[in-house]
This record gives C-alpha cells, sequence and structure tokens, in this order.
C-alpha cells in the first residue's frame, strides 16, 4: 500500500538561524519542509505547493506576518497560518487571529509545542475541506441532506465496504465517486463498472481474466453500480470469487484487496428465493449501508437544485434564466418526482432552453395539471399557505440572484421596505453572502 505523502510545513522567517532550526526539527519529524526567507517570494510559489500550514514570524522586513496573512486571503490555496511572535506583541497575534491566522506562538518556545499545533493546525483544516467539498454533492442544504453529508464524511474516512441504497435518479454514481475522492485512497484507481451491461459472456472476461477489476484496481476502488441487475447465474459466482479473496486476504494479511462500494436501488425481500445470491452479496460488500434520500423525502431543497440547474443549464446554452410564474412554483412543489435529482436537472434544462422562443410552463414539461395536484391533498402534503409561501422564496430568490445580493436593489425590484425583506430573509434562512458575485 502506499504511503500518503508526508504533510508540507512552510516556514518564513528572515532569521536564517530560525528558518534552520524549525527546518531540521520538522524534517527529522517526518514532515516535508519549505523555508523562505520573506513573504513575498512564499507567496509568490504558494500556488505551486501543496502546503499543509505555514508557519510566519510576525516582524520581518518590507513584508511583515499581518501583510502576508492579508495577501493570504487573495490566494487559491489557503492553508492555515501560525504566526510565531515575541512576547511584547500578544495584541497584535490576537488581532491576527481575528484577521484568519490558525493561531500564534510567543518567543521562545519549545519546538514540541509548536508541532502539536501543526498536528492540530493541519487536521482541523482538513476535516473543514472534507466537509466543504463534500457539500458539493449537489442534493441540496436541508437537515435531511446535512444529515446524509455526515455520514456520507464518516465513511468515506473509514476502510469498510459500502453499499449505497436509494432510487433511480438520485445520484448513486456521485456519491460513489465523492467516497473515492474523500478517502484514504484517493490517488488509487476507481474501476467503475455497470452491472445493468455485464452479460452472463462478459462475466468471466470482467472479473476473472488477466485484466479483471482486481488487478485494474490495484488496491483502490471498485463499483459495482446495479449490483442486482447481475444475471441470476453470475450471481454465486461472484460470491464464491469475493469470498474466496477475502479468505486469502485473511490467511495472508494481504492488503491488496481493494474496497467495494456497490449500489441498489432498494434492499431485496430475503424471502425471494432468486435472490439469495443477491443478498449474501449485499452482506459481504456492504460493512455499511449508506441510504441516498429521495427528492421528496428532503423536497425544500427543490428550489435551490431547480435554480442551480437552471444556472447551469442557461451558462451552458448562453441563454438567459426564465422567472417561473406562481402555477410553476406549484408544480415544482407538488410534484413527486419519481426520477429524483436526475429528472429535476432535465426539466430545468428544458424549461431554460424552450423559454428562449416559446412561453413554456413546468406542468406541461411534466405533462401533468397543476389544478389536479393542488386538488388533491391526500396525495401532496401542501396546503395553499405552504403553496404561497414557497412562491413567496422562489421570487425572493430570483431577485437576489438577479441583483448579486444587493439588498437595495432588491426592495426596488419587489417593491418593499428593506425591513421586511430582511424578516424574509431570516425566515427562509437566506444569507446575502450566498448571491455575491466573487
Amino acid at each position: 500500500m502506499n504511503n500518503p505523502p508526508s504533510p508540507l510545513v512552510i516556514i518564513v522567517d528572515d532569521d536564517q538561524a530560525m528558518r534552520d532550526s524549525l527546518s531540521d526539527y520538522f524534517y527529522h519529524a517526518d514532515y516535508a519542509v519549505k523555508a523562505y526567507s520573506n513573504g513575498k517570494d512564499m507567496l509568490l510559489e504558494l500556488n505551486n505547493h501543496h502546503a499543509s500550514v505555514i508557519i510566519c514570524d510576525l516582524k520581518m522586513p518590507n513584508m511583515d506576518g499581518m501583510s502576508v496573512l492579508k495577501n493570504l486571503h487573495n490566494k487559491e490555496k489557503k492553508p492555515p497560518l501560525i504566526m510565531v511572535t515575541a512576547h511584547g506583541n500578544i495584541s497584535i497575534a490576537v488581532e491576527a487571529i481575528k484577521n484568519g491566522a490558525y493561531d500564534f506562538i510567543a518567543k521562545p518556545f519549545n519546538p514540541k509545542d509548536l508541532q502539536k499545533m501543526v498536528d492540530q493546525a493541519i487536521n482541523k483544516h482538513q476535516s473543514e475541506n472534507n466537509k466543504k467539498n463534500l457539500k458539493d454533492h449537489p442534493l441540496g442544504g436541508s437537515e435531511t441532506i446535512k444529515a446524509f453529508h455526515n455520514q456520507l464524511h464518516d465513511y468515506a474516512s473509514t476502510a469498510d465496504n459500502i453499499l449505497i441504497v436509494g432510487e433511480q435518479g438520485v445520484g448513486k454514481l456521485l456519491v460513489a465517486k465523492t467516497l473515492h475522492q474523500h478517502s484514504q485512497k484517493n490517488d488509487l484507481p476507481f474501476i467503475h463498472v455497470n452491472c445493468n451491461l455485464v452479460s452472463k459472456h462478459f462475466f468471466e472476461k470482467i472479473f476473472l481474466g488477466s485484466d479483471n477489476i482486481f488487478n485494474r484496481s490495484k488496491n483502490g476502488f471498485v463499483f459495482l453500480e446495479n449490483l442486482n441487475k447481475i444475471p441470476l447465474e453470475s450471481r454465486a459466482k461472484l460470491l464464491k470469487l469475493l469470498e474466496k479473496n477475502k479468505q486469502i486476504g485473511l490467511n495472508t494479511q494481504q492488503h491488496n484487496i481493494p474496497r467495494f462500494i456497490c449500489s441498489v436501488d432498494k434492499i431485496q425481500n430475503e424471502e425471494k428465493q432468486q435472490h439469495t445470491n443477491l443478498n449474501k452479496l449485499c452482506a459481504l460488500l456492504g460493512e455499511k449501508i449508506l441510504h441516498v434520500p429521495a427528492l421528496r423525502e428532503h423536497k425544500n431543497d427543490i428550489f435551490e437544485l431547480f435554480n442551480s440547474y437552471m444556472a447551469q443549464s442557461a451558462n451552458h446554452y448562453q441563454a438567459s434564466i426564465p422567472p417561473l410564474s406562481k402555477q410553476d412554483v406549484i408544480a415544482l412543489s407538488s410534484f413527486n418526482w419519481p426520477g429524483n435529482q436526475y429528472q429535476l436537472r432535465k426539466i430545468a434544462e428544458q424549461f431554460v432552453l424552450l423559454n428562449r422562443t416559446i412561453d413554456t410552463s413546468i406542468s406541461h414539461l411534466l405533462k401533468v395539471s397543476p389544478t389536479d395536484m393542488v386538488d388533491t391533498p391526500t396525495q401532496f402534503n401542501k396546503n395553499l399557505r405552504t403553496l404561497m409561501q414557497d412562491f413567496e422564496c422562489q421570487l425572493i430568490t430570483q431577485a437576489m440572484i438577479e441583483c448579486s445580493g444587493n439588498i437595495s436593489q432588491v426592495c426596488d425590484l419587489l417593491k418593499i421596505p428593506r425591513r421586511t425583506l430582511n424578516e424574509k430573509l431570516l425566515k427562509y434562512d437566506m444569507h446575502r453572502s450566498s448571491f455575491l458575485q466573487h
């Protein structure tokens, strides 16, 4: 197994003796080290390195530590910075933390204390990056999805095989790639096998041939999508093969067995005899089970997702984002979305494309009547007040997008007082920063 690279510690200090001393200490503590005599040179080269942490002296000629910290905000890569200060500069060090420094350490200091601080900074930064990147998974920001992201993050950090369970269209392939990306094996191959395409004639080539998935994975990941689609006669062979490889690995203490991620639409009924081997496969390859919520389970995310998909399509096709009518909002809110995010994305794309030339409604694209949907409360748990709130939320969201978060312009566009808008933003948990153009 390939060992992960040592974390890179960047040292910035104009005192050569201090640079040499810290460089020598961290080098012998198994860190990679890069040292600079001034902050300007370090900032110029920062994007060329995968720095884990920066140790920077506060008092330096030309560019002091505070200036380094301020310039760091404009950089693509922003590793945590630990400020080194003299005892008389504690107040400045506190100011540095307010401006984004991770922590400070006063001279003279014990190198072990600095190392402990470095490790804490690295671990916190990596954890925050993992959670931030996992939130890029396009599922939404509701409490349901936040809980899912937390579980996804926890599972990514383990070495267990994972069974992903979710309906068609929820993005199981993207979930699998996210698990790989944020695992300790993210530098190793990710082999994707769509079992829906694995006929019995190709089974031996994929699983037993010289170029089989075990050899190709090189101790990385194997994603068996639609595991339940493997032909019945092939399931017993696959089960026997996996059990054999697992036993070999246990007996010889080999660590070159790939980590498996599998996906199914649902866990099969164990009482059905024809699914016995499938259940055994799921049990063997699903040490942990990850349920991906269907879109109807987090309907609060529909407008955020639909706006995002419309923006992507508008950008791709160089088109404007069409406004949603009251009936469009009702249709989006009330529809049950059997195709989940995949269907929502396709409707958003069609809505953008067709509205370039003709007025098209969401209900027309869904081939359903919005009146029928609103008039069937037993099927849709939506009352008039909730639907109106959805519409109001959507109008404010579109106005915030159009005005790039400019509150005064949004108030003028919606013809409402600033105080009313602020109350609405608080009510719908909208944050102006989310709409600012960067």
